[in-house]
């Protein structure tokens, strides 16, 4: 059987920033043929940017779309946020390229607001209801439309009953207990059969 060949497109998350080589969530699904496109620090805005090149060139069968926390941090409106996703998942289904919408792991808060560049960001106060409003959105669209959707907002916190912020290393960037975590959440939605 030919291996589908996914593309990630997404932040720094979905790149594995803080994390060793080869420890990133994606690289950890150790299934099929994956194309990491995550850039650290990008918004919905640049993934729209580079989405001809890093999505429709590559000619995957499937695209994992993640993002809109840096927008969201840095006081992006929501609603631009939804339309910019919207349009990527739009584009990729015309292209008959199957769509995996894709909610982040929620940040822990408190360990966030610890960070002393927290405050140079305009968004970090409104984050928390900002990010479940889009994750609402994002399901809604996704089931809609027929899609899967890797929902690592719900499903992360059933790994973490010994402390959420042992998965984190600075409150936003799951470090190498939390990228296992999505990896093994991540790999029966996408390789069913291979569970």
């Amino acid at each position: 059987m030919k291996e589908k060949k996914t593309v990630f497109l997404g932040d720094s998350i979905t790149r594995g920033y803080g994390v060793s080589s080869g420890e990133g969530w994606v690289e950890l699904l150790h299934r099929g043929k994956n194309i990491n496109h995550g850039i650290d620090g990008d918004t919905t805005a640049g993934m729209l940017r580079r989405f001809s090149a890093h999505v429709v060139r590559e000619q995957p069968e499937r695209v994992v779309i993640m993002g809109g926390v840096n927008d969201l941090s840095e006081g992006e409106r929501l609603g631009a946020v939804i339309d910019r996703l919207q349009t990527m998942y739009d584009r990729a289904a015309m292209r008959g390229i199957a769509v995996v919408p894709a909610i982040c792991v929620m940040p822990d808060y408190d360990m966030l607001l610890e960070n002393d560049w927290a405050p140079y960001y305009p968004g970090i106060r409104t984050l928390p209801q900002n990010l479940e409003q889009l994750a609402d959105w994002i399901r809604g669209y996704a089931k809609e439309n027929g899609w899967l959707c890797l929902d690592f907002a719900r499903e992360f916190p059933k790994y973490t009953a010994d402390g959420y912020q042992r998965y984190f290393s600075d409150g936003i960037h799951p470090n190498e207990r939390g990228h296992a975590i999505m990896a093994r959440i991540a790999r029966p939605l996408l390789y069913p059969q291979a569970n």
